[in-house]
């Protein structure tokens, strides 16, 4: 599993009391799934189809204020496969973010993207938008209450499925290179700012462990009353879910359509 700690985006602002400014804090992918030779390549060239398998972050405040820290996709994401996937298939496929540029993910790294079609990756932003708003709801909680000992974020979590897109997987099928679909989970969460024997008025690292806002949290109703995704029966969103109070929250996005 690679792990990649990203620094604050600003080290040196001192303008918020006790506060250092957080956006990606810290970022786990699982490597990239090797699904062997694109069959349908050119023989004396065949190269390696890869794609993202998981992704977990801790995304914070500082990404409620709507800077893009990431990266876009490009020709070169995700091929061959994407290429190899819509010249033989009777559907628009694109490489999707597993995290969003807009939250720091690239679109570049293959451990990053996942072959989806174009309705799926709609559907996706459905609920990246959401958790934008909540980022922006941690972000207005930091600037209002800087005396707090924790900042506030979102603990957000996408799993690639095994299960290809393919009715029945085999090498000649380019569908067999695509998943099913991918879940989501992700939940507001607290990030301690200063950790057990940094004083006060020393800038700590980045912290990489989060705790599950209580029912009892001050700002509890707050993060709870963020306004959540309006979508329309799809074949590409299932198993919706809010928990812990509207806290926490998962789907499945499925490549139909």
């Amino acid at each position: 599993m690679a792990i990649r700690k990203i620094p604050p985006a600003n080290a040196n602002d001192r303008t918020r009391k006790q506060s250092i400014i957080h956006k990606v804090v810290l970022l786990q992918h699982g490597g990239s799934h090797n699904y062997g030779p694109c069959p349908l390549s050119i023989p004396a060239n065949r190269q390696i189809c890869t794609g993202g398998t998981t992704m977990t972050a801790l995304l914070g405040p500082d990404l409620g204020d709507g800077q893009m820290v990431g990266s876009k996709t490009n020709s070169t994401s995700l091929q061959p496969l994407m290429g190899l996937l819509n010249a033989h298939s009777n559907k628009k496929w694109i490489a999707g973010h597993l995290l969003n540029a807009d939250l720091g993910g690239s679109g570049v790294r293959d451990n990053n993207l996942t072959p989806l079609t174009v309705a799926a990756n709609n559907a996706h932003r459905v609920f990246e938008g959401h958790i934008k708003r909540m980022l922006l709801a941690c972000n207005q909680i930091d600037r209002n209450d800087q005396d707090s000992n924790h900042w506030y974020g979102v603990r957000y979590a996408v799993q690639v499925s095994a299960p290809r897109y393919a009715a029945a997987p085999a090498p000649g099928d380019m569908h067999s290179y695509a998943p099913s679909h991918i879940t989501l989970d992700y939940r507001f969460v607290r990030l301690p700012k200063f950790p057990p024997g940094v004083p006060a008025h020393t800038a700590p690292s980045p912290p990489q462990t989060s705790q599950p806002v209580a029912a009892g949290d001050t700002h509890f109703a707050t993060l709870a009353a963020v306004v959540r995704p309006n979508f329309a029966p799809s074949q590409n969103i299932n198993a919706w879910q809010v928990l812990d109070g509207g806290l926490r929250f998962g789907v499945e996005i499925h490549n139909e359509a």
